[in-house]
């Protein structure tokens, strides 16, 4: 009988990289704690190290492939691990992506020297490393310079060091980084936090731009600069914009593949909203922000592209046309044009949401029956639907005819009915997550 000792290095490694697939596992260093693992957190690969001195050997790059220093707010803790990291010098080339969660206040804190050597001590010893991330630490906080130098100097041309967001607190930590190359650096940009002007400066000398958030009420002059490995945006208003300067935009960044629309953005003149339109030919619609008070839906719409197609996968629509009263096809069909002008399967996101709503009072007429029939037919990849208030009609005028005036409950009846809705229609779109109806008022995770 063949045992694991049988198999071939090839094959072994592949079983264990196997238990790693998941992109999220890193292996979790904490100061918290001694000798720096938190006996309730654990690698999948941990147990198989721990076998023999073969599958040992096969499991450390693995094992050490993604590391997590968590808890960095002790300056003797940082210096008590690097101490310890100097007796294992064997395992810091195995390291090829490392996450530090420096808390930014001790940058400027009373013992910055420490940790300011710690990291470029990381940096010289991981000899293999192609990420280096700080999650809460902002670009200009304290004295970096020495940081970005040991950066620029490490031998691996693939390294990238990731802050949090840009923020200088003070105009020393701008200058000193000055006449310093930055290409090895990504950010962050929270506009508020840092002025157009710094940024250009920042830009040209090569720092990247991971992802822009907008604040409310801005101005449209920051898409005049060019982003470097721009990949999201949240807070886009674009009013101001022509559809070809939209256009320039997007093409001046090919990495782009979100964007989530401020609660301001109105304009029809983008390529989302153009081809949304005429997907829905020949019907009317506006485009609306669901209320606050949903819980699903955070306010804003959020477009997405797909191969080369801008498309809406985060939306609300209210169809403006009349319906004849009964006219049920009418609205099967609106439904289903809404349908196809959403990123399809398999290209669609696990958290596609879609709202529907009329102006026409199709809740008169339209039954439950007839609803989840559409729906079943028509959305089978949404993952949150907003049914707005034409489903508390229907449920209103059924639940009206199945109780007599007087009859004493014990529940909600408009409450038991959205129960037995929900649960029908998970019958039939067992992938749907939540329902949202109307107003925000009703939801249920299904």
């Amino acid at each position: 009988m063949t045992s694991l000792d049988d198999l071939p290095d090839e094959l072994l490694h592949r079983i264990i990289e196997s238990l790693a697939l998941d992109q999220f596992y890193f292996l979790e260093i904490e100061t918290y704690y001694k000798p720096f693992r938190n006996p309730s957190s654990s690698h999948p690969v941990d147990s198989v190290s721990l076998v023999n001195r073969r599958l040992r050997r096969l499991s450390l790059p693995i094992l050490f492939r993604k590391v997590s220093i968590r808890y960095v707010d002790d300056a003797e803790r940082i210096q008590c691990l690097m101490e310890v990291l100097k007796y294992n010098m064997h395992l810091m080339p195995l390291i090829r992506e490392l996450s530090v969660q420096v808390l930014f206040e001790y940058i400027d804190g009373k013992k910055p020297v420490i940790l300011l050597l710690a990291a470029v001590d990381v940096l010289s010893r991981c000899t293999g490393l192609e990420r280096l991330d700080l999650p809460r630490t902002e670009l200009g906080r304290g004295d970096q310079r020495p940081i970005i130098e040991a950066l620029n100097n490490h031998p691996s041309d693939n390294i990238r060091l990731q802050f949090m967001s840009v923020k200088f607190v003070v105009p020393e930590s701008f200058n000193a980084l000055r006449s310093i190359s930055l290409s090895r650096v990504i950010c962050h940009w929270k506009r508020h936090l840092c002025s157009d002007q710094k940024m250009k400066t920042l830009l040209a000398q090569g720092l990247s731009i991971q992802s822009i958030w907008l604040p409310e009420d801005v101005d449209d002059s920051w898409m005049d600069m060019t982003y470097p490995g721009l990949t999201e945006i949240t807070g886009w208003n674009g009013n101001e914009r022509s559809l070809q300067s939209t256009i320039d935009f997007l093409l001046r960044h090919p990495l782009l593949e979100e964007i989530g629309l401020d609660e301001t953005h109105k304009c029809d003149l983008t390529p989302w909203h153009v081809a949304f339109a005429s997907k829905l030919y020949p019907y009317s619609f506006k485009i609306a922000i669901s209320e606050d008070s949903d819980p699903w839906f955070e306010g804003n719409n959020r477009v997405v592209k797909i191969g080369r197609e801008w498309l809406y996968d985060d939306i609300k629509v209210i169809f403006q046309d009349d319906i004849p009263y009964g006219d049920v096809e009418t609205v099967e069909t609106m439904v289903r044009k809404l349908s196809k002008a959403l990123p399809q399967a398999p290209n669609c996101s696990e958290w596609l949401r879609v709202g529907i709503d009329f102006s026409s009072p199709v809740g008169e007429y339209l039954t439950s029956d007839d609803l989840i029939g559409i729906l079943t037919r028509n959305m089978s990849d949404i993952k949150t639907l907003n049914l707005g208030k034409f489903l508390s009609d229907i449920l209103t005028r059924e639940c009206s005819r199945i109780h007599e005036p007087g009859s004493t409950l014990q529940e909600d009846p408009i409450l038991a009915a959205l129960d037995s809705f929900c649960e029908r229609l998970n019958q039939t779109l067992p992938t749907l997550r939540s329902i949202v109806c109307p107003q925000g008022e009703w939801n249920r995770w299904i």
